[in-house]
């Protein structure tokens, strides 16, 4: 994919809980017994900056499973990890996962896409998002919730969530904070 090239969406779904989360727990448990495999994962509504910062979370993710160098245990809470941008999984899940309170996440499917062997060779299936509508909007009324329907945007908010730690300029976009605060996780 061209980088001046439009991403497609990434299988992420806006989800609004009716009453908020009040037992983080409990909703955690709730998801891992409808989601049908470990491919599915609940992220921090906020933490989700656009199409372009999720593929690269994804991609990053890939290469690091592809090249024994994942820091957790599952490609879930690797994304979840690279997402908050640090090398520990406890405080990526504090930063990035829900927590009682939030309003909404973003129910996610992690695309099973191969990367090739360079950055060339990646394949992105346009189709990734619309394979897994039906089962994401079943997720959702399973779990009381509501479609949002909006994409990832960046926002202070965000940033402030996943603890990033550089001053924003006014030559940086707030999706390039959110990518590099991502890369930065690998130094």
């Amino acid at each position: 994919m061209n980088m001046h090239e439009q991403p497609p969406w990434f299988p992420a779904w806006g989800i609004k809980f009716i009453n908020g989360i009040n037992d983080t727990n409990r909703m955690l448990s709730m998801f891992n017994k409808l989601k049908s495999d470990n491919r599915w994962l609940l992220l921090a509504f906020d933490v989700a900056a656009s199409e372009r910062h999720l593929w690269t979370a994804w991609y990053s993710t890939k290469r690091n499973e592809k090249n024994g160098k994942m820091i957790a245990n599952s490609m879930d809470a690797e994304f979840i990890r690279l997402v908050a941008g640090t090398h520990q999984v406890k405080i990526a899940f504090n930063n990035a996962g829900i927590r009682e309170g939030d309003e909404a996440a973003w129910i996610i499917r992690l695309p099973e896409s191969d990367i090739g062997s360079g950055i060339d060779e990646v394949f992105i299936n346009r189709d990734s998002y619309n394979d897994y509508d039906s089962e994401a909007n079943i997720l959702i009324e399973k779990m009381g919730g509501e479609l949002i329907s909006q994409r990832p945007v960046a926002t202070l908010r965000g940033l402030m969530r996943i603890e990033y730690d550089k001053q924003v300029n006014e030559t940086q976009s707030l999706e390039e904070c959110f990518i590099s605060h991502l890369v930065s996780s690998k130094i």
